[in-house]
């Protein structure tokens, strides 16, 4: 059965919407799979068939640009209330992009600027139009502040190959599974250990008593652990308590249990392990990108009270409890690996230190295509951009990376972070010739994030006349 999605775009250029009709022919394994029933940049459907549909009727929704008008922002609502999934394309809809710059001016400026001094204006008497046209919000505001968001893909544009990752991703997870799969069994059901030799009995992490039967392969039969690739079962086997007992023994987590931990919700949770593209329902994304956006909860254990996060992904108490201690467990843990690599560790150029040789701006001279732009003197957000772009600006165009992609995890305010980066590469440098350089400071290392960054947005300056 074909998964209704819908398309919204918001103030934009339209450029996500291009980069994913790009896939041209490889598009033809999807478009069987989907039922556009709202789409208005490509098919004429009207804005009220989305209002009547029901609530939650479309599977997943994507959201293109920004909420620059008070109609975006009835339409981010109005998404979010059709849509189970909401996914964010573009720099714009993850972090307000270029149009996130906007914040840092009065909106009576901005309004002054585009329709009345603008070069491009030949009326006579230019004045801001006001038919037909919706009002503008006072700022940008993220979408994610809007509304819920479940799956980032950033990037301006991002790359055609990353959408259509995400799209066939998210339709794994409206698939049934294999044929062979059985939800009212578990692995225990058929494993030559279960009576004597199990893996439990002897104190060691195994996920069998919580995984769906109908795997041929059947680990521990070749004495190896169950990690749960077949996913949770309806009917939890009677050994489901003793692992949920086991975790819950665990006070700090040694390399391998987090290794077990982190394998098994891999494969239990269908995570997507895929760094182009941040979907919050990835619970291990989630842990990696916003750790303190988990509530935790008391529970009642053989060993006394303690913390998990509450979580409920399987919508059953023991799998759903077993699943928040093992994510309690890894929370903080050094012994959590998630990989999200820079720009940097993908770009082909020749790195010695990093140190500039002396600062310069983009037009001034030409840089070579073998050596890192820092050494060469131009400013390069690569370092505290996430990858995913395959680093064609630096790679393929001889440009520096803009940080389109956002910041990776671990880092929340990409600029800061470049400004604290910079400062270190030009340490022995004079101060005043570095601050000569950068004649934009938000725009050159927020260029894409300044609605998602800490400098917030102007407030509208009120003048009081004084009283003679």
């Amino acid at each position: 059965m074909a998964v209704k999605v819908a398309f919204m775009q918001l103030s934009s250029c339209w450029g996500c919407h291009q980069s994913l009709l790009n896939a041209h022919l490889g598009l033809l394994p999807i478009l069987p799979e989907l039922d556009i029933v709202y789409w208005p940049a490509v098919v004429d459907f009207k804005i009220d068939s989305m209002k009547e549909r029901e609530k939650g009727d479309v599977l997943v929704g994507f959201i293109e640009g920004v909420a620059r008008t008070k109609e975006d922002t009835e339409h981010v609502k109005l998404m979010r209330e059709k849509c189970q999934i909401i996914v964010a394309i573009g720099a714009c809809a993850c972090y307000g992009s270029v149009k996130g710059l906007a914040n840092l001016y009065d909106p009576e400026d901005l309004i002054k600027r585009k329709f009345m001094e603008a070069e491009s204006i030949t009326d006579d008497d230019p004045k801001e139009p006001t038919e037909n046209v919706p009002g503008f919000e006072d700022y940008i505001i993220n979408v994610k502040d809007l509304i819920d968001v479940d799956v980032f893909i950033p990037g301006c544009p991002p790359r055609t190959e990353n959408i259509v990752a995400a799209v066939s991703y998210l339709l794994t997870l409206a698939g049934e599974g294999p044929e062979s799969l059985n939800k009212e069994g578990c692995v225990c059901d058929s494993c030559e250990l279960f009576s004597e030799g199990c893996f439990l009995d002897k104190g060691e992490l195994c996920y069998g008593p919580i995984t769906a039967a109908g795997c041929d392969l059947m680990c521990p039969n070749d004495g190896d652990y169950c990690y749960g690739c077949f996913r949770p079962t309806a009917k939890p086997g009677e050994k489901a308590e003793q692992l949920k007992a086991l975790i819950e023994s665990i006070d700090l987590v040694d390399e391998e249990q987090a290794a077990s931990l982190q394998h098994f919700l891999d494969l239990y949770l269908g995570v997507s392990n895929i760094t182009n593209f941040y979907f919050r329902g990835d619970l291990l994304q989630r842990l990696a990108y916003e750790p303190d956006s988990f509530e935790t909860k008391e529970i009642e254990t053989e060993n006394g009270s303690k913390l998990v996060l509450d979580v409920n992904p399987t919508g059953d108490n023991i799998m759903d409890e077993i699943i928040g201690a093992a994510l309690f467990l890894l929370k903080d843990d050094p012994n959590f690996k998630f990989s999200s690599k820079t720009v940097c560790s993908h770009c082909d150029r020749d790195v010695a230190d990093k140190v500039p040789v002396a600062l310069k701006r983009d037009y001034e001279g030409l840089p070579n295509m073998e050596d890192c732009f820092l050494e060469q003197g131009y400013i390069c957000l690569g370092p505290v951009t996430q990858a995913g772009c395959g680093t064609i600006c630096p790679n393929k165009a001889n440009a520096p990376c803009l940080g389109c992609y956002g910041a990776p995890p671990g880092i929340k305010e990409q600029g800061s972070k470049f400004i604290s980066t910079l400062g270190s590469l030009t340490a022995d440098r004079d101060l005043e010739e570095v601050m000569e350089m950068i004649k934009d400071p938000a725009g050159l290392f927020n260029r894409f994030t300044v609605a998602d960054s800490t400098l917030g947005h102007k407030r509208h300056d009120t003048k009081i006349e004084e009283e003679e």
